[in-house]
């Protein structure tokens, strides 16, 4: 069980027995000064200061736990479960024994034993309760009931049934389905958190993929530089193609200087107003895209510097590639900040997208989506998939102000 479930079922206990020995105390003042049983209140009074002095060490052990990191194991948990199992045989034991209503409140601590910890504690607590409740049968002291109350005895175990009954109840749907809805937290927490381990290995391996490709397009590249060069300068007479090649030659610088922020990702890169980081990217994305019809918003005041990695760069550059290829008549980015993150928005009037991508054989994979996603969270930022009223597709990234590499 994970160490943060663990705290909170002990938070939750110490909350429990303060709450069991106010109970405990109002009974026997409410048996003494309504009743008038003469009960042997100093032996009352003592299991009711033991059962206190355990839990302030337990509330102790708690801040430590909380504070410096001392982990509590489920061994720990079922030991705090045992002196509540043995803490109320004691009190019953000076108030009738087995005889009293309240013996069902012994199952509580198997309840909420059988939802948190393994078999292998469970069992002997399960032991435990058994021996107690059976020596409450022969060993006990009875309630000193006068001739009057003797009268009232059956309503009165009737009623402490009912009591006892409804504080199981009230303690069942309270307190252990709050622990069952805490460990199903941690358990998807973990399966997402497995998820996201498994989506980073594909991500690393697509990577290297990404890598050597870059190395082996170096001279393709080259090649197709100095032949563009070439056939620049033997036909300056053709305008036409001279416009051609012009911009082919412009895409090939693009592609040669991608490889080169490709190849030099472990640099830091130099640091810069967000509006203006924003601008230089779509400056290098329309270089690839210039047909592409985008509108550009900053919509806050005094932009905060910040330092965009090659990574984040190329996943804001694979979302707007996605924005222009399911709506290529208009696109739109929207740069907003707060005091603690940036919010970028792409939007389009596209057919619509969720961000769910299926990884398998296939055309249409989304891998640029997913590389997108997995490269923003790395980051620290998160992303989230809309569908406006008007229609298309928003994706909204949130980056924290300061981004790291």
């Amino acid at each position: 069980m994970p160490p943060n479930a663990l705290v909170s079922i002990l938070h939750r206990l110490v909350l429990l027995r303060a709450l069991t020995i106010t109970a405990y105390v109002a009974a026997i003042l409410f048996a003494v000064f309504v009743f008038e049983w003469g009960l042997p209140l100093l032996s009352l009074g003592l299991v009711c200061l033991l059962l206190m002095a355990y839990n302030l060490f337990s509330l102790l052990r708690l801040r430590l736990a909380r504070r410096h990191g001392y982990a509590i194991t489920a061994g720990e948990i079922a030991r705090q479960l045992a002196m509540d199992i043995l803490g109320h045989g004691l009190w019953l034991f000076f108030i009738g024994g087995a005889s009293n209503p309240f013996t069902a409140l012994f199952l509580l601590p198997l309840v909420i034993a059988a939802a948190t910890l393994p078999a292998r504690f469970v069992w002997p607590l399960t032991a435990l309760t058994l021996a107690t409740y059976s020596a409450l049968l022969v060993w006990y002291l009875p309630l000193p009931l006068s001739e009057e109350s003797l009268a009232q005895a059956f309503f009165l175990h009737t009623l402490g049934m009912w009591l006892a009954f409804v504080a199981a109840a009230l303690i069942v749907a309270g307190l252990v389905t709050r622990i069952g809805q805490q460990l199903r937290s941690q358990e998807r927490a973990l399966a997402e958190s497995r998820e996201a381990g498994l989506r980073q290995q594909q991500v690393l391996g697509l990577a290297l993929q990404a890598a050597g490709a870059a190395h082996r397009l170096g001279t393709p590249l080259a090649t197709m530089t100095v032949l563009v060069d070439e056939l620049r300068a033997e036909r300056q007479d053709d305008a036409q193609l001279a416009a051609d090649l012009e911009l082919l030659q412009q895409q090939l610088q693009a592609c040669r200087t991608e490889l080169g922020r490709l190849r030099a990702d472990g640099e830091q890169p130099a640091p810069q107003p967000a509006d203006l980081a924003l601008l230089a990217l779509m400056d290098d994305w329309r270089v690839v895209r210039p047909a592409a019809r985008t509108e550009v918003q900053i919509l806050g005041t005094a932009p905060p510097t910040v330092v965009w990695p090659f990574a984040l760069r190329q996943a804001l550059l694979n979302l707007l590639d996605n924005a222009a290829d399911a709506s290529p008549d208009w696109q739109r980015i929207a740069l907003d900040w707060s005091a603690a993150q940036l919010k970028i928005t792409i939007s389009d009037r596209g057919p619509g997208f969720d961000g769910k991508v299926s990884v398998g054989a296939g055309e249409g994979l989304g891998m640029g989506v997913a590389l997108a996603v997995s490269a923003i969270e790395r980051c620290g930022g998160r992303v989230r998939w809309q569908t406006p009223a008007e229609g298309g597709t928003a994706v909204e990234i949130c980056l924290p102000r300061e981004v790291h590499p």
